[in-house]
């Protein structure tokens, strides 16, 4: 038995050897048959060579029914019977508005709207849409709702007395503004949120609404009737679209609509008109300290005007996946696969109605902060300056072929995209002949997408770490020679004339605290200590003591 057992090994592992000779050996023609020889030579291109990319599909998104109803409300039908569910989201036309002194404000009347009615309070709202497995979420620029398909008229008595009758409760106001409080007080240390902020206030201005950076004093400015007079203002029927997604017909939806929307009253609408953003002329640093930071938040910005839809929409985004856009992306496989000064860095290309933006970002090292800028340049650079090879950008079209293909499974994702082509008046195959469009660009046309939106030469530099360590070597890339600081909230600061005094010590402060509490004595005297403290923990207050 044994030796059986040796035996049929010794004819397996020949018979594998055999095998792995024939697809790894060196082809000799005179040592075999011309068939086999070309079996083996066609296993071997197969193992080297990528398989030849198809022609692009015509993509079948399937059609979404549209209606209007007397009020002006803009219905949008996309009708999928996979699942039996169905949602209702409500998004409004109106564009960002400027909030002033008053910096939130829209994000806090569209929480609020969601924390009860003039005849539940939260807690009840919040158990009705939990007792029949739905979601629901209100927020500055519309609502959304979800649930199984039969529960929907329970979701849309639900939905529809928050946009006809929110309580706007005050206290509910004061803990969101409690939460939001005590969010900026944290971001006052992260480097992320500083970076944030500093790069809206460099790109857009802060007189701009993508500009606007909430601080502490706006927030305890906020007052009801400021939330109230929003909703009122802008959640009517005649700026809002209304996408009705899932288990649902169209007729059934048109139906149901008109049924539980059609009392929402119109009302005309203010005209909301933002300012244009320009473009910089040259570089400039800016920088936010965050002392003892062992590494810099990186950003390299600038305004660009892209529209949603445009002509080059598709290629600009083509172009920038190249650049920056994945883990295969240029700049990633420089700054951090190449030179190892981060965990990753990457670039996006935005495309806005009113301005989009163009960003390049990494968290890298104090002592490459300079360095890795370096490289960023001269990815944009050589984008601008050098043709895109065949190979780099078939790779490209297959990858973004692929993540479009996946957001097609998403019916919400086509639900955006039914939106979108409404919103933006795009053509009304624009997303059908997506694929064909992304793969009918040309390696020239990436070069003139980057030569219209990559702009190493007039760029701003927002940078957040060490003053000490890093900011004196950003001087060189500022065309003046001179660094803009800014405070965590992004607004610009004289840096020296907050330095702290030379004579300033630990020693000193707790000396300076002891006398202004009535001296070490006082301390001394002391017995006993109190400790008392008060939370907001999932909806519930907390009282310590």
């Amino acid at each position: 038995m044994k030796t059986l057992i040796k035996i049929s090994a010794f004819l397996l592992l020949g018979l594998l050897m055999n095998c792995a000779q024939k697809t790894t050996a060196p082809v000799v023609a005179d040592s075999m048959p011309s068939n086999e020889m070309t079996s083996t030579i066609e296993v071997n291109d197969f193992r080297k060579n990528a398989p030849e990319a198809g022609a692009a599909p015509i993509i079948n998104i399937g059609d979404s029914e549209t209606f209007i109803l007397a009020n002006g409300l803009q219905v949008i039908v996309v009708e999928n019977h996979k699942i039996p569910s169905v949602s209702f989201q409500i998004t409004l036309k109106n564009e960002q508005i400027n909030e002033f002194d008053k910096v939130g404000y829209v994000s806090m009347a569209g929480d609020l709207m969601g924390r009860g009615t003039t005849s539940k309070s939260k807690s009840e709202v919040d158990e009705a849409v939990d007792f029949i497995g739905a979601s629901l979420n209100t927020y500055g620029s519309g609502l959304y709702a979800s649930s199984l398909t039969k529960h929907s008229p329970v979701l849309l008595d639900i939905m529809t007395d928050i946009l006809f009758n929110p309580a706007m409760d005050e206290q509910e106001l004061d803990k969101i503004k409690k939460q939001t409080i005590s969010g900026l007080e944290a971001n006052k240390t992260d480097p992320d949120a500083m970076s944030q902020n500093m790069r809206a206030a460099a790109i857009y201005g802060t007189d701009h609404p993508y500009g606007e950076i909430q601080k502490i004093e706006n927030v305890e400015n906020i007052t009801v009737d400021d939330c109230k007079n929003y909703v009122d203002k802008f959640f009517v029927p005649n700026n809002a679209y209304l996408v009705v997604v899932g288990d649902i017909t169209p007729a059934e939806a048109k139906k149901t609509v008109t049924k539980y929307f059609n009392e929402w009253k119109r009302k005309d609408v203010p005209v909301v008109k933002s300012k244009p953003v320009a473009a910089p002329s040259k570089t400039n640093v800016f920088f936010a300290n965050k002392d003892d930071a062992v590494q810099s938040v990186v950003n390299i910005s600038y305004p660009v005007d892209l529209k949603p839809g445009s002509d080059d929409a598709i290629k600009a985004y083509l172009m920038n996946t190249i650049l920056g856009g994945g883990s295969s992306s240029r700049v990633n496989l420089n700054i951090r696969e190449d030179k190892g000064y981060t965990y990753g860095a990457q670039t996006s290309l935005s495309r806005d109605r009113l301005v989009g933006n163009f960003n390049a970002t990494a968290s890298v090292r104090n002592m490459v902060t300079d360095s890795s800028i370096v490289e960023f340049l001269y990815e944009m650079n050589r984008i601008v300056n050098e043709p895109v090879g065949e190979e780099e950008l078939q790779k490209t079209k297959n990858y973004l072929t692929g993540v479009f293909s996946l957001r097609l499974e998403s019916p919400r994702q086509v639900a955006a995209y039914a939106l979108n082509t409404i919103r933006y008046n795009l053509p009304k195959d624009y997303y059908q002949t997506y694929l064909q469009k992304l793969n009918a660009t040309t390696a020239a046309d990436i070069q003139e997408m980057a030569r219209k939106y990559i702009r190493p030469e007039a760029a701003l530099i927002c940078v957040v770490g060490s003053k000490d360590d890093v900011a004196k070597s950003l001087l060189p890339f500022d065309d003046d020679g001179e660094i803009t600081y800014y405070d965590a909230y992004g607004a610009v600061m004289e840096y020296d004339a907050v330095a702290l005094p030379a004579d300033l010590t630990p020693v000193s402060i707790i000396a300076d605290y002891l006398d202004a509490i009535g001296g070490s004595v006082k301390v001394k005297g002391v017995n006993t200590l109190r400790t008392k403290m008060n939370a907001d923990l999932m909806g519930q207050t907390a009282d310590i003591e």
